[in-house]
């Protein structure tokens, strides 16, 4: 895949994510979480319609049941920071700690009556894609640290080492991969030929089967 397709394929994620997919309502219950999929994907909140958060997950129903608790979502805590930090009984929330009952009682008022969140299901690209909203839209509760800093995980970074990081692996690819697999080249020397880590490597071996196949156990 060229960089060109590369850039057509975000694009279209992006615009399936805006444009395509369904801005539902927030209910904060079990039942609510529990209809969305056990699957990875990306998505967004909206505040009266403005991008005001977006994330990655390799699973949208676990992160939408986070929602349902401060401790365990950047959005409920930076949402609160936001609109609740000048009441007297304020204490600033945290990954152990949530607010205080009356502020948590606002902000999920706040939360049902004036957001939406949107997703799309993505295997390949999540972080890529993330990355490209935050850049695009600023939304404004996605505080996560010096963002504006590279990522360890960003495409160029993962390719200085790794030249094919996060390209699909093409059929030829998958034929030469158990070509080079049967004749016994080592982990090592496949990273080195395909361009990429050796996580990629064993999950592709894997996916294709080729230990049971070949008895390289």
């Amino acid at each position: 895949m060229t960089k060109t397709q590369i850039e057509e394929y975000l694009v279209k994620l992006e615009n399936d994510l805006l444009n395509n997919s369904e801005r539902i309502k927030i209910e904060l219950s079990r039942n609510w979480s529990s209809s969305f999929p056990n699957a990875a994907a990306v998505y967004l909140f909206r505040e009266d319609g403005e991008i005001c958060y977006v994330g990655e997950t390799g699973s949208i129903k676990g992160r939408m049941t986070d929602v349902l608790n401060t401790k365990n979502h950047t959005l409920r805590r930076n949402l609160g920071n936001h609109y609740f930090s000048e009441l007297p009984n304020y204490e600033k929330a945290s990954s152990r700690k949530g607010f205080c009952e009356e502020i948590e009682t606002l902000l999920n008022e706040k939360i049902i009556t004036n957001l939406t969140v949107s997703f799309i299901t993505v295997d390949l690209g999540r972080k890529e894609l993330e990355e490209r909203l935050f850049v695009k839209f600023s939304p404004k509760y996605s505080i996560k640290g010096k963002r504006g800093t590279k990522k360890a995980y960003s495409l160029s970074d993962k390719r200085i080492d790794n030249t094919n990081a996060y390209l699909p692996w093409s059929d030829e690819d998958d034929n030469k991969l158990e070509v080079f697999y049967c004749e016994g080249k080592s982990i090592t020397e496949l990273m080195e030929i395909f361009g990429r880590n050796k996580g990629a490597i064993e999950s592709r071996i894997k996916k294709l089967e080729l230990e049971e196949k070949y008895k390289r156990l």
